[in-house]
């Protein structure tokens, strides 16, 4: 079977993507010709065929994804810097010690002998 899309209606990720998504039951390739990208399927031995619906559909879902993602980019990149801006140790907090460490004979005893 082969899949003709106008490469002005879908960008390249959305048509990778959605031939990732049937790489278990097919062969795919990809191919592009005069504004148009044409998807060879062939399937394997043993699986499903995937029908030209069921791919139309996937390219619909994938596209519907990635316009999600370019719209809220920026929330997410706003976000994860939010996120990671908490993280961030101060340098002023000093560290206080809750054990007294200056004994080398403490650190290297046994702690089964301190009972």
């Amino acid at each position: 079977m082969t899949v003709k899309y106008p490469d002005d209606l879908y960008p390249k990720e959305v048509l990778i993507k959605a031939a990732y998504r049937y790489i278990d039951q097919a062969y795919i390739h990809i191919d592009k010709d005069q504004g148009n990208y044409i998807v060879s399927i062939i399937p394997k031995d043993g699986a499903c065929p995937i029908s030209e619906g069921e791919f139309d559909n996937e390219m619909l879902s994938q596209a519907a994804r990635y316009i999600i993602s370019v719209r809220t980019k920026n929330i997410r990149e706003i976000t994860l810097a939010r996120a990671m801006a908490s993280t961030i140790i101060e340098e002023d907090s000093p560290y206080e010690p809750t054990e007294d460490i200056t004994n080398v004979d403490d650190i290297l005893k046994d702690w089964f002998d301190n009972e």
